[in-house]
């Protein structure tokens, strides 16, 4: 069930606005990198906070995709992936 409102940032592009997306994906923390779906395609974001904002609610439209696991691709890096 998508019962959080997920606030993300877009880097480069006014970072200082927050933009709405529903989610079920529990354990966000500020800084990560998830997929969301946008006009015309899918682009990658910064995950803010949760909101519980009557605001925030209303703004929420669409979905976040999933979360991006950038831990496991900087270990693959680590370890020489592309050897």
């Amino acid at each position: 069930m998508l019962n959080k409102i997920a606030l993300v940032i877009f880097r480069g592009y006014q970072e200082h606005m927050e933009y709405s997306y529903k989610t079920n994906i529990e354990d966000l923390k500020k800084g990560d990198v998830v997929v969301v779906p946008t006009n015309n395609s899918f682009s990658i974001a910064i995950f803010s906070r949760y909101s519980g904002n009557a605001q925030h609610v209303r703004n929420a439209t669409k979905v976040i995709v999933q979360k991006v696991d950038t831990e496991a691709y900087e270990t693959m890096l680590f370890l020489g992936g592309f050897d």
